[in-house]
């Protein structure tokens, strides 16, 4: 009997170790680097001057109406800021090329259209101001 309460406070420790390790990734900025930049044309819409939030997203996800709002909003606090909200089951070929695992996912870009950093799972808000944060240049592609 002893040995069975142990095994099973044994699991619940693992168990929360996981949860743990799986929730503090949840968001989490990486830097990235990558060769090359991705078009207005890529995203299917026009990128913003100084850096473009681009959200990868399916119909099915249940976080990702949330992050949009989210980074909506941090976008809408510095100019020439966009958000961009790409649906990955039509644009499975992008999403295959930069490695979209998961709905959200979020890219960030430079104004030149590189990828700066990334979030996998849902940012809170001061994730993706960090993740702003990253871009370091001016843009190129700016219209009015």
């Amino acid at each position: 009997m002893l040995v069975k309460i142990l095994l099973i406070v044994a699991l619940l420790a693992l168990t929360s170790l996981v949860y743990w390790w799986w929730q503090s990734r949840q968001g989490a900025v990486r830097e990235v680097e990558r060769a090359g930049a991705l078009t207005s044309e890529q995203i299917g819409a026009q990128r913003g001057y100084y850096a473009t939030f681009v959200q990868f997203s399916t119909p099915m996800c249940s976080k990702c109406p949330g992050t949009a709002r989210l980074l909506q909003q941090v976008a809408g606090e510095q100019d020439h800021v966009a958000h961009v909200e790409v649906d990955a089951s039509v644009r499975l070929d992008l999403a295959r090329d930069l490695s979209i695992m998961r709905t959200p996912t979020t890219l960030v870009l430079d104004g030149d259209g590189t990828i700066v950093a990334r979030m996998d799972g849902a940012p809170t808000a001061e994730q993706a101001r960090a993740a702003l944060a990253t871009v370091r240049s001016e843009g190129t592609e700016y219209t009015i």
